[in-house]
């Protein structure tokens, strides 16, 4: 194996053990001694690609960015009616949150809070993106209501800036998966023709189990 392979690899390893760990069990207590001792590798090793712990903090977060945004945009541009689409996002959204703690959270709400605020700038500018997309085709299959796209676009993302915030995530009793799906089946159901309303229950039933909704 090349040398460049190898640290390649090497630093993939860390990165995603470190992930894995920072989401599970937050990353503010989490030492990198703890870290190069789980890991059986050295500090040193672990410096050599990342120097510091909010550096390798700040990577994790931009890499599960591009890692989402890449997903959206394979099933926004990929094969499907709008509804099929839309579950396969709420799917993918959901098993991403099954691995994602509250004390990761919290710890980036009270000790970085500039990631909280790139991070829900992020989702915002994404979910216009995506619901541009989702109307246009939406009401060309006659499945979403041809309401005006700006008082649609405003309403859904007003809606998640609000209920979608850390903060309130936080300090409610369900998660942030619950509240997405809450707010999703409240907003969604609203747009959906009586001809989307039909399909959606059809796209339910056949691909329900398949997309784990």
């Amino acid at each position: 194996m090349k040398t460049e392979e190898k640290s390649e690899k090497e630093r993939n390893k860390i990165l995603t053990f470190v992930a894995e760990k920072f989401y599970r069990e937050g990353f503010y207590k989490t030492s990198m001694d703890e870290i190069a001792g789980e890991l059986r590798v050295s500090k040193k090793t672990i410096y050599k690609y990342f120097p510091s712990k909010e550096h390798l903090l700040e990577v994790i977060c931009q890499v599960t960015e591009d890692s989402i945004t890449k997903k959206i945009h394979a099933i926004i541009n990929g094969n499907g009616d709008v509804i099929t689409k839309i579950l396969r996002l709420m799917n993918m959204y959901n098993n991403f949150m099954l691995n994602i703690s509250e004390k990761w959270l919290s710890d980036l709400r009270i000790h970085y809070p500039s990631i909280i605020k790139k991070q829900e700038n992020f989702r915002s500018d994404e979910v216009f993106d995506i619901l541009i997309k989702l109307l246009t085709q939406g009401k060309k299959e006659k499945l979403i209501e041809n309401y005006p796209a700006p008082l649609i676009l405003n309403t859904f993302v007003s809606t998640f800036q609000s209920f979608l915030h850390t903060d309130f995530i936080i300090n409610n009793k369900f998660s942030m998966q619950e509240a997405v799906n809450y707010t999703f089946d409240m907003l969604f159901n609203g747009i959906l023709t009586a001809k989307g309303r039909i399909v959606y229950k059809i796209t339910m039933k056949k691909i329900g189990k398949e997309i784990n909704i």
